[in-house]
């Protein structure tokens, strides 16, 4: 069974390839998980986690040559959460589209609806499409104003 999930979160006490490497290594023998099981690395881009010459990635790669590097976390975290929001209602979407559609084709709609950003004091801005990442924090601080509009 292939699976993907956060595993773990370390303070390290050193910052150098080979202290992060025996943390990780460490880590993995106390909760018994065997590192043969590791197909993939990924971590932010600095050359201690994935550089080319001795970082984390290329001591794993000395003893799991089978491993890959996944070097930009932002884009599988996207991927991870475009997927958990295919499990939201459709209707949500839905609603969302319809909202940002309503104000998207009107000047004169997106000058009323200021006026009640306005008066519940949120931040003035342009209600955004719903994209595969769905709304983000800052467009859920309009649904005062949008209920009341």
């Amino acid at each position: 069974m292939v699976k993907t999930q956060f595993f773990d979160l370390l303070e390290a006490h050193g910052s150098t390839a080979d202290d992060l490497y025996a943390l990780l290594k460490e880590s993995l023998r106390l909760n018994k998980i065997r590192s043969t099981n590791l197909v993939g690395f990924s971590s932010d881009t600095t050359n201690v986690m994935v550089g080319k010459y001795h970082s984390v990635f290329s001591l794993l790669k000395e003893e799991f040559p089978h491993i890959v590097c996944v070097r930009c976390s932002c884009h599988m975290a996207h991927l991870a959460i475009s997927k958990a929001c295919l499990k939201l209602p459709r209707h949500d979407e839905d609603l969302l589209r319809n909202i940002a559609s309503h104000f998207n084709r009107s000047a004169l709609r997106r000058t009323q609806f200021q006026e009640f950003q306005d008066f519940f004091n949120v931040e003035i801005h342009k209600i955004l499409s719903p994209s595969i990442t769905r709304w983000s924090i800052r467009e859920l601080e309009q649904y005062a104003p949008l209920e009341s509009y």
